[in-house]
């Protein structure tokens, strides 16, 4: 199961994105809807100087991240890559600095749950995926929209592209599949013995080689 971040967002932040070029291009430039920097019959006074310096800065950094945002929806809406992959041998979360994704074998998963928490810049509720992994190991303890508490990994879920609770109910099958079959290849199975004989009899004979436990020979 792939789970990818929602393109209504992605298309909701390229607009912004959009919006926010257009806007510097009018503080800068145009000034449409911008009161322009104060001047005297055509002439910048000095506080109309200070003025046009400001709404350079302003518009430049406005640029900036309107670009930004414009151009990584486009890129994520193209590429389309999973933010969270449910596989038979773990978790992969797109959550990584140096490298994106992160594997997160069974054997290391401990319980996957589901759970909310407040977001303290907004206070808005957000979605979150728990997964507690019996030890941290080698994984980097720098995450991008996740957070480490403890052994207990909780990734932000607030815009999948499905609901936090179904991903965490296919995660729990897979990590119980998962013990099931290692369960079932550590009790192995009953090994058989076949002993073998030699006859010394007569080589002619047609009973020179049998299995042991077979019935004697009369006399």
């Amino acid at each position: 199961m792939r789970v990818y971040r929602s393109p209504l967002r992605l298309f909701v932040f390229g607009i912004v994105g959009l919006l926010l070029v257009l806007a510097a291009v009018d503080v800068m430039f145009g000034n449409w809807i911008s009161t322009p920097p104060e001047d005297n019959n055509g002439v910048l006074t000095t506080r109309g100087q200070a003025q046009q310096r400001g709404d350079i800065v302003w518009g430049g950094a406005m640029i900036g991240v309107g670009t930004l945002l414009f151009g990584a929806s486009v890129v994520e809406l193209i590429r389309r890559k999973p933010l969270i992959e449910v596989y038979e041998d773990g978790i992969v979360a797109s959550i990584g600095t140096t490298h994106r994704d992160v594997v997160l074998p069974w054997a290391q998963i401990e319980e996957v749950a589901s759970g909310v928490r407040t977001d303290p810049y907004d206070g808005g509720i957000r979605d979150q995926l728990h997964v507690r992994l019996r030890e941290k190991g080698d994984l980097p303890d720098g995450v991008i929209g996740a957070t480490w508490e403890g052994r207990t990994l909780s990734i932000d879920a607030h815009d999948w592209t499905k609901p936090v609770t179904e991903v965490a109910l296919i995660a729990q099958g897979g990590l119980e599949y998962y013990r099931r079959v290692e369960a079932i290849n550590q009790m192995g199975g009953p090994s058989l013995v076949w002993e073998m004989k030699m006859s010394t009899g007569d080589p002619t004979s047609d009973d020179d080689v049998g299995m042991e436990g077979t019935d004697e020979e009369d006399g």
